[in-house]
């Protein structure tokens, strides 16, 4: 049933982007399942729901720019890697004689995708990005810098001071913060008071963007606003707000009676609402269309 027409099949570039997005739930659910028999020894941060702000950010980076990630990574390494092969590899910590591997989960930044640094420690990976982006400055280099963070991470100091940094220094970045009401175990009004992100961003003349992070089309010209901004030495600040479909690491379910539930028994679809990457192409190439393709 799943992903069993390529694209000689596809009418147009909108269908191929929906199939590449569909592939990704697709190997999504594949390792939701292994992780349900243990295959793995590490923890493992799955991302339904993500898809579709990985398949933008692929489509739109250049061969010039760079990636840095946090912990919740798989989406945007399956989508630059085109590759579940090579990210099992990693999460089963193949003997690294038998090609690069050993990275694991929560710091995985895999080879020739431009993603040159994955932390899993909060908020670590900014102020990195921020110096790769200073680099670039200093040496005239082509591309821009893109890093990825979350609502959990904009608590922590290092946020304020690379938006500072970037700004008084006109650096090419990209901060896109994947605001998903979830840190860990707690929603944003669990543990703290709410961060108006634009305003913050207004405050510095940094400019914002914000996006649906379901739908591609969004997340895609928000993120090419993004690069176009910051190629002229106006770093941006993107908040894409998405739902994360699945428990914050391990298997859904989680535990025997975990009410949330995810098998490929019930098809690719797991939310029919606007939350779900899959709903909206659903939306866009009408039900048949959508079958057809999944």
């Amino acid at each position: 049933m799943f992903l069993k027409h390529l694209t000689n099949d596809i009418a147009s570039d909108y269908e191929a982007n929906a199939l590449f997005i569909l592939q990704l739930r697709y190997w999504h659910h594949l390792l939701n399942e292994s992780l349900k028999r243990k295959t793995f020894k590490i923890p493992i941060h799955l991302a339904f729901g993500h898809e579709a702000s990985a398949v933008a950010l692929d489509k739109i980076m250049k061969s010039s720019d760079r990636l840095c990630l946090s912990h919740r990574n798989i989406a945007y390494n399956l989508a630059r890697s085109k590759s579940l092969d090579l990210i099992i590899n990693h999460f089963k910590l193949i003997d690294p004689s038998l090609g690069p591997a050993q990275m694991g989960s929560m710091n995985l930044a895999t080879e020739v995708t431009g993603i040159v640094y994955t932390s899993s420690i909060l908020g670590n990976n900014l102020g990195v990005a921020a110096g790769i982006a200073m680099h670039r400055s200093l040496t005239s280099l082509p591309g821009v810098v893109f890093v990825v963070t979350g609502d959990g991470a904009i608590e922590e100091g290092i946020f304020w001071e690379t938006l500072v940094f970037a700004k008084s220094h006109s650096l090419p970045l990209i901060i896109i913060v994947e605001n998903n009401n979830y840190s860990l175990g707690s929603s944003i009004s669990e543990r703290r008071c709410d961060i108006k992100l634009q305003q913050v961003c207004a405050g510095l003349d940094v400019q914002y963007i914000s996006a649906l992070g379901s739908d591609f089309d969004i997340c895609k010209n928000a993120y090419e606003q993004g690069r176009n901004s910051a190629l002229l030495g106006s770093p941006v600040c993107v908040e894409v707000n998405l739902t994360t479909l699945c428990r914050h690491a391990g298997p859904t379910p989680g535990w025997p009676d975990d009410l949330m539930k995810i098998t490929l028994d019930t098809g690719l679809l797991l939310l029919d609402g606007p939350d779900d990457p899959l709903y909206h192409i659903r939306n866009t190439v009408g039900h048949n269309r959508f079958e057809f393709l999944e």
